[in-house]
């Protein structure tokens, strides 16, 4: 081995060790920056009961979409952690966690564990809450909207999947390689589980050198192709949806915002309409986040009903699925927060690379007019872009 691929295996059994260790971390990349590592070594991440306790919070958060006493808003202390920046760092820093005499048999372990270059995920079985209970929400979700209850609703869905073998590490460098206009996270704790996350969808961050912020309206999605990156492909339907949520985070945010869109983005193998809003915040950090969360790209319109019946009506808990999570109030680097999208949540691991069982989360927008068989087909779609980030082949330059 070149001194470039140990230093790579050794990153790789280390961030493998870590995720089987159970100790609470986040491993994060803001768009087009440097991986970031927190890591808690003593105690466990906070937990909150209410948007409105973060007012002081410094540090890594994870929110749920639906917060209650089984989902909590749980917060990984800035002052806490252990951290580091950059792979060379956080190689080191793994290493020598891991060095400790409270890990020396997972590490031998690790570490003795051979690694073969494994074929590419196939589709292989997929269970899910499936095309019956989709339709079945689906039913029940248009109803509502016929009768005029809602302008809107978000229909979610998750698909389980288990892969023969599974590199943290690897897949964590693909989606920063191959996506690198979005946020990727890989988060652990006692209360959440273990989460992978690759979310285009700012829910709001703080701009450079500027007391203002910025958010987004992500609603609207198509299949990726270089027409369908062009405004004028774009269906009425997705037009509607777009202006919709727009239309609900322009009204939150009053008078002195700039905007900037619609237009297609490219988010993997789909496209997105985006819509920019910069603005002054005229409250305070929490207060704006409780108006925001859930935005009506995950929930719908009217909120706090759409929130509701969504709870009540869809097949499953979203858990902490179009929740929302990143920085918020780091001494360093502000707030940076993202809608918790494209995200897959991992499940019992049996042995050292696997085999890895996973879930993994999709929703797409309902209108009055939403055709049934193209909703359930966008959220096929909007998986297999998920799945990419999962391939379990050690990663190629």
């Amino acid at each position: 081995m070149t001194g470039q691929l140990v230093e790579m295996d050794r990153l790789r059994r280390a961030l493998q060790a870590l995720v089987l260790s159970k100790l609470p971390f986040v491993l994060y990349r803001m768009p087009e920056g440097t991986p970031q590592l927190r890591v808690l070594t003593q105690g466990q991440p906070l937990s909150y009961t209410a948007l409105s306790d973060l007012d002081a919070a410094s540090g890594f958060v994870m929110a749920p979409f639906d917060l209650n006493g089984s989902h909590p808003v749980v917060l990984w202390p800035h002052a806490a952690c252990l951290k580091a920046s950059g792979w060379s760092d956080i190689t080191t820093c793994l290493t020598e966690l891991l060095a400790q005499p409270d890990w020396a048999e997972l590490w031998t372990k690790v570490t003795n564990a051979p690694v073969t270059n494994a074929p590419l995920l196939e589709p292989g079985t997929i269970t899910t809450t499936g095309a019956g209970p989709y339709r079945s929400d689906f039913a029940q979700f248009s109803a509502a909207l016929h009768a005029g209850v809602f302008q809107k609703l978000v229909l979610s869905s998750y698909f389980e999947q288990e892969s023969s073998c599974f590199y943290v590490l690897d897949n964590f460098m693909r989606a920063c390689a191959v996506k690198p206009e979005l946020m990727v996270a890989l988060v652990q704790a006692p209360q959440v589980g273990t989460w992978f996350v690759a979310t285009p969808e700012v829910l709001v961050r703080t701009l450079p050198q500027s007391s203002r912020l910025h958010t987004m309206a992500l609603a609207g999605t198509m299949p990726y192709c270089a027409e369908n990156m062009e405004l004028a492909a774009w269906s009425h339907k997705n037009r509607e949806e777009q202006a919709l949520v727009t239309s609900y985070l322009t009204a939150i945010l009053g008078e002195g915002y700039e905007a900037q869109g619609p237009y297609p983005v490219k988010a993997g193998s789909v496209v997105h309409l985006r819509t920019d809003l910069t603005f002054t915040p005229k409250q305070g950090l929490s207060a704006l986040l409780a108006a925001l969360h859930p935005t009506p790209a995950v929930c719908g319109l009217p909120k706090a009903a759409a929130l509701d019946f969504i709870v009540e009506h869809e097949s499953y808990q979203r858990s902490y699925y179009a929740g929302f999570l990143g920085e918020m109030q780091c001494p360093e680097s502000g707030t940076n927060l993202f809608v918790n999208l494209r995200t897959i949540e991992l499940l019992a691991p049996q042995g050292v690379w696997g085999p890895w069982t996973f879930r993994s989360y999709v929703g797409g927008g309902l209108l009055a007019a939403s055709n049934e068989d193209s909703e359930y087909a966008e959220i096929c779609a909007k998986n297999r872009s998920v799945l990419s980030n999962l391939k379990p082949e050690l990663w190629r330059d």
